[in-house]
C-alpha cells in the first residue's frame, strides 16, 4: 500500500512549553528542555572546570509551499515513470544504484523486522528526490545498503534538491518519528554529501557527523589495451602473473573460463558457492543473495563469472559486473587447499584481460576495502563515507545525541589536558 503524507511548510516555527529532562554521564551533566513540538535546548557544563557547552534550539523556518512525501514499498509498487527513468540512468553508472539490485537486496539480504521502502519528496512542479531506505524495528532509518554495497546514492530528477531533502528528512523526524538515521556508503567527492548533511540539519536532526566507511580502489584505463595495462603494473606483479599463470596451465591441468550466461550458469553458480564455502572468508550471512545476483546479472548482461579449475576441480571463482564501460569486481574466493597455486591471482589476470580486450571497459573498480592486493592492480583510491544523525524530537534520539556530545566533550577535554601536560 502506498502511504502518502503531505508536508505543509509554514513560514515560522511554533513553540510549546518545555518539560525538563536532566541527564548525567560521569562527571558531566546536562539539562534538556524537551518541547512538545520536538524542539530542544541543550546546555551543561563540566563541574569544577568552568567549561560550558550549549546547543541551540532545533527550529527551522520553512519555505511557503507544499511538498508531497510518499512512502513506497520497494516490492510491487507502481513507480512513476520519471523515477523509473532515474533508476535506469543511475544503473548505467553502477548496477548497485539500480532498481533490480535494490529489490534483490531487499528480498534476500535483510534481517527479520527490517523493511525496504522508497521515500520520495515531490515539488508542485513534479520535480522529486528519492531515498531508498531500510527501516528497522528499533525505529531507526538507514540507507538501503549493507556490506554487499560499495556505493549508495539518492535519486534526483532536478538539481534544486535542498528544499525537497529538507522536507523528506523533516517527515522522517516528525511524522515517522525515526530515532536515528544513517546514509552510507556515499561518494565523498560528490555534492550529495554536503547537500544531504545541510538538509538534515535544516530539518532538525542533530549530532550530525560524517564517518569513514572504506576506501574504493579503481583504475581508469584511458584507452589502454591489455598489454599497456599489464606493463603499467609493478615488475613484481607482472612477473608473478606470468610465472603463476604458466605454472597453473602447465600440462593442461589448469583451465580458465569466463561465463556470461547460458545453460552452464547453474553449474557455475554451484561451483562459485562451493569455492566460497571452502575459502578463507566467513560464511555468507544471506546465502540466497549471491546466487540470485548472479542470475540477475546474467539476465541483464552484466555478468562476467570467472571460474578456475585444476584437474577438473573448481578452485577459484570471481564475480565481476560490467556496466556503463566499467568492470566492477564484486566477489572473489579461492579454495584453501589450492592456495600454493595462486589461482586467485591467475584468475584475476585472466578477467582483467577479458574485460579490457573483449568488453573494452574504460575503468576497473575494485569495490570496497583497502586490502593490500588491490593496490597491486589499481592506481587510484577514493573515499566512501557515511552520515549519521539523531532525532531530538524523540527521547531516545535526544539521549543518543547527548551521549555523543558528552563523549566528544570528554575526548576534547582529555586532549586539552594532555596538551597542557606536554607543554614546557
Amino acid at each position: 500500500m502506498v502511504r502518502r503524507h503531505t508536508v505543509k511548510h509554514r513560514a515560522k516555527p511554533r513553540w510549546r512549553m518545555p518539560s525538563m529532562l536532566t541527564l548525567h554521564a560521569g562527571a558531566l551533566k546536562a539539562k534538556l528542555p524537551l518541547r512538545g513540538s520536538g524542539t530542544i535546548a541543550l546546555a551543561g557544563q563540566f563541574p569544577d572546570s568552568g567549561t560550558h557547552f550549549t546547543f541551540g534550539r532545533v527550529a527551522v523556518a520553512e519555505p511557503p509551499h507544499t511538498i508531497r512525501i510518499d512512502r513506497l514499498p520497494l516490492a510491487g509498487a507502481q513507480l512513476p515513470a520519471d523515477l523509473l527513468d532515474a533508476f535506469a540512468r543511475q544503473e548505467t553508472h553502477n548496477p548497485q544504484l539500480g532498481l533490480d539490485w535494490l529489490r534483490n537486496l531487499a528480498q534476500h539480504a535483510l534481517d527479520p523486522g527490517d523493511e525496504a521502502v522508497l521515500y520520495t519528496a515531490t515539488a508542485p512542479t513534479g520535480e522529486r528526490v528519492c531515498l531508498p531506505m531500510r527501516e528497522g524495528r528499533d525505529r531507526s532509518a538507514h540507507a538501503l545498503a549493507n556490506f554487499y554495497t560499495s556505493l549508495y546514492a539518492p535519486l534526483e530528477t532536478t538539481t534544486n534538491t535542498a528544499a525537497l531533502y529538507t522536507a523528506l528528512f523533516r517527515h522522517l523526524a516528525s511524522q515517522r518519528r525515526r530515532v536515528a538515521l544513517t546514509l552510507s556508503p556515499l561518494a565523498a567527492d560528490t555534492p550529495h554529501f554536503q547537500t544531504l548533511t545541510r538538509a538534515l540539519y535544516a530539518a532538525g536532526w542533530r549530532g550530525l557527523h560524517g564517518y569513514s566507511c572504506f576506501g574504493n580502489w579503481y583504475h581508469p584505463l584511458d584507452g589502454a589495451d591489455w598489454e599497456t595495462y599489464l606493463a603499467s603494473l609493478s615488475s613484481r606483479v607482472r612477473n608473478t602473473v606470468t610465472r603463476r599463470t604458466r605454472r597453473f596451465l602447465r600440462d593442461g591441468r589448469g583451465e580458465l573460463a569466463v561465463l556470461c550466461a547460458g545453460d552452464e550458469l547453474e553449474d557455475a553458480i554451484s561451483a562459485f558457492t562451493a569455492i566460497y564455502n571452502n575459502s578463507w572468508k566467513r560464511p555468507e550471512p544471506y546465502p540466497r543473495f549471491m546466487p540470485e545476483l548472479l542470475r540477475l546479472a546474467a539476465r541483464r548482461g552484466w555478468l562476467r563469472l570467472g571460474i578456475a579449475r585444476y584437474d577438473g576441480r573448481p578452485v577459484a571463482a570471481q564475480a565481476w559486473l560490467v556496466s556503463g564501460g566499467v568492470a566492477h569486481i564484486f566477489k572473489l574466493a579461492y579454495h584453501g587447499d589450492f592456495a600454493e597455486l595462486s589461482p586467485g591471482t591467475v584468475l584475476s589476470a585472466h578477467l582483467m584481460e577479458y574485460v579490457i580486450s573483449r568488453d573494452g571497459v574504460e575503468a576497473i573498480d575494485y569495490g570496497s576495502g583497502d586490502d593490500a592486493y588491490k593496490k597491486d592492480w589499481m592506481s587510484r583510491r577514493r573515499e566512501r563515507r557515511g552520515i549519521a544523525a539523531y532525532n531530538p524530537r524523540t527521547a531516545s534520539g535526544a539521549a543518543q545525541w547527548l551521549a555523543r556530545s558528552l563523549r566528544n566533550a570528554l575526548l576534547r577535554r582529555g586532549a586539552d589536558q594532555a596538551d597542557s601536560g606536554a607543554a614546557p
